[in-house]
């Protein structure tokens, strides 16, 4: 019988009930249906696998698009005292065999696979003996062709799914149109599936479009008005440096983000983010996916987004705590027109995509009949910069050469350096005598981290070496000399993205692509830059807008956002009192009912005062409290 599951969400998560359409997932799930599952981003749509996993046997199989979405699951999954691994492109053969017997053996739970994975010769030999029960697809609108960010390599797990018939299968995502759900019923041969879409409605988000010329100075009168936390948005690794220093500037606590900085660097600044030291985080959209933060109060755009997908998906960051929160985009129409130029970049020609692979071959050095699988660090900014190519047309290139299956380029991600403990006890206790220095360093070790002897464990050279006093490259020297000796496997920090041969190496002018299936992801993709693109002009509630493209009939006016507060304007009769009250209170935020009344400039009696005061509490611009105090909201 399965574990209730109302227990193990106050067990492990510590809430007493299940938010927005969570138990009818998890119960399908428990039926062991097939089931489709549209939640809002913020819904909770990890819990949706992870509670119905923990209240039965085996193992639940994750798939999921991004490394480093994959590696904050485990580690939100380990801190609750549950067993997780995960394993992807960059991690050593010793690494892969090591987690793969795990599984087999039950001493993990949940375990996280990228798609490039399913393929793979060693993955495929496990697979027969692993007890699984559940197959959990994440952002599983990365397997439609027809989506916003489709990913070829999902389409691997139609193939997973032969090995496993009678493995239920939840697919979960935020963002799907109705075109997205049907075709990632079909790609997943989905049996009956159940479908479930949750609200697309955040009752307490309000969302703004600004046409601004000085977009940088609203950007900081906003943060001045509005406190808390915030995410900023820019399209180019400079613009988030040099927004960032503007804020700072101006008084305001930011710092930057972006995949370009080394990975102690991004990771020490997203932890200063995570902890309120840094309050504001200017980021290109390598920020947020899958940061459990909850308290977000302003996510402003200083780019348009290419689609509503993408902006639903970034602004959605904000209030997740359900509190009142704000997302802003500021635009201008040169950045409508540089975002249909960029569309058409998107869609390279056949010379082009052949070019870039030549490119590729001569970049890496690959040579012509090189075999699949081989797997290289890639630079993409110096790839550009060496053969003069615009960056969106490079990657562009790739995802048609990954779709076709010639090569892939995964996600740069922080691999941190491992430690996996091979020696016996004895051994290791030779080292004392035989060699004190590396005796301190090792006991350093074993003390420090556990679960060495079990599989490869995150290590820290920067932590060791302040523990010890020591300089890093001398620990570096001392971990590889342990490693020489067959004490321990030891790999190495990676930063780079991977690149990966998945066909032969063959010449360039025999690579070939659908051209049919190209012009239609690209007349989609107008579809959503025009729909983008009414969200903003429209006069309609910004919320029914978002709700109604993906397919939610039953979201209605939201009453906060931008369009919706233009129509509450004051009645003519009032607006008059009702600015100078504004601004009044702007300024001193709250006030006495007698002195606010004093200093109204314009002619107001008694019936037009009550009636002003009336109408701005009924539309949620102030308060006032029984000891007659006026607060500004």
């Amino acid at each position: 019988m399965p574990a209730d599951i109302h227990e193990i969400l106050a067990n492990y998560w510590g809430y007493a009930a299940f938010r927005d359409r969570q138990e009818e997932i998890i119960q399908a799930v428990l039926r062991e249906q097939d089931t489709l599952a549209l939640l809002p981003t913020g819904g909770g749509k990890s819990v949706c696998y992870q509670v119905p996993a923990l209240a039965q046997e085996g193992i639940c199989l994750v798939i999921s698009p991004l490394i480093a979405l994959m590696k904050d699951q485990v580690l939100q999954l380990r801190r609750r005292g549950i067993s997780a691994l995960a394993i992807h492109t960059g991690m050593s053969y010793r690494e892969l065999a090591k987690t793969m017997e795990m599984a087999v053996n039950e001493q993990v739970k949940f375990l996280y696979l990228s798609p490039e994975r399913i393929q793979t010769k060693l993955f495929r030999e496990y697979l027969p003996s692993m007890n699984i029960t559940l197959l959990a697809i994440d952002e599983a609108h990365c397997i439609s062709q027809w989506g916003y960010d489709f990913r070829p390599s999902y389409r691997q797990i139609a193939l997973l799914r032969e090995e496993l018939p009678k493995v239920p299968v939840l697919a979960l995502t935020a963002s799907a149109t109705e075109l997205v759900q049907t075709d990632i019923i079909q790609q997943l041969n989905l049996h009956a599936p159940l479908l479930i879409k949750g609200s697309f409605a955040r009752p307490a988000l309000s969302y703004s479009v600004f046409e601004e010329t000085d977009k940088w100075g609203r950007l900081a009168h906003i943060l001045q008005r509005v406190g808390g936390c915030s995410i900023v948005y820019c399209r180019t690794r400079k613009k988030t440096v040099e927004i960032s220093r503007y804020l700072n500037s101006a008084g305001i606590a930011a710092t930057f983000y972006h995949a370009g900085l080394p990975a102690d660097e991004r990771n020490e600044r997203q932890q200063q983010w995570m902890n309120n030291q840094q309050r504001v985080m200017v980021s290109t959209n390598a920020f947020g996916m899958g940061i459990d933060k909850a308290d977000v109060r302003t996510v402003v755009h200083m780019d348009v987004p290419d689609c509503l997908e993408n902006y639903y998906q970034e602004a959605g960051r904000a209030g997740r705590d359900r509190e009142k929160s704000y997302a802003v985009l500021l635009y201008q129409q040169q950045d409508l027109l540089e975002l249909e130029k960029q569309l058409e970049q998107k869609f390279p020609s056949l010379d082009i995509v052949q070019g870039v692979y030549r490119n590729l071959m001569h970049f890496l050095q690959i040579p012509e009949g090189a075999a699949e699988g081989l797997t290289y660090d890639f630079d993409l900014s110096l790839f550009c910069e060496r053969f003069d190519m615009d960056r969106t047309t490079a990657l562009q290139s790739m995802q048609i050469l990954q779709t076709e299956g010639y090569c892939a380029l995964n996600e740069s991600a922080y691999n941190p350096a491992t430690i996996l403990v091979t020696a016996r006890r004895a051994e290791l206790e030779a080292v004392e005598q035989q060699h004190p220095a590396l005796d301190e360093l090792l006991k350093t070790i074993l003390r420090s981290y556990e679960g060495l002897f079990n599989y490869p464990v995150a290590i820290s050279e920067t932590y060791l070496s302040k523990v010890l006093r020591r300089d890093r490259e001398l620990i570096i020297r001392q971990l590889e000399q342990l490693m020489f000796m067959g004490l321990l496997t030891y790999e190495k920090q990676k930063d780079k993205p991977q690149f990966v041969l998945l066909a032969e190496r063959m010449q360039a002018a025999h690579i070939r692509f659908d051209r049919a299936a190209q012009e239609k992801r690209k007349k989609l993709a107008q579809e959503r830059l025009a729909k983008m693109k009414t969200y903003i002009s429209s006069s309609d509630c910004r919320a029914v807008i978002i709700g109604r493209y993906f397919s939610d009939d039953t979201i209605t006016d939201c009453g906060i956002c931008d369009n919706c507060r233009q129509k509450k304007k004051a009645p003519e009769a009032v607006e008059p009192v009702a600015a100078q009250i504004r601004m009044a209170l702007q300024t001193s935020r709250k006030e006495k009912l007698s002195s606010l009344r004093a200093g109204i400039q314009v002619s107001c009696n008694d019936d037009t005062w009550w009636k002003t005061l009336t109408w701005l509490e009924e539309n949620g611009q102030i308060s006032i409290t029984e000891d007659g105090m006026v607060r500004w909201l």
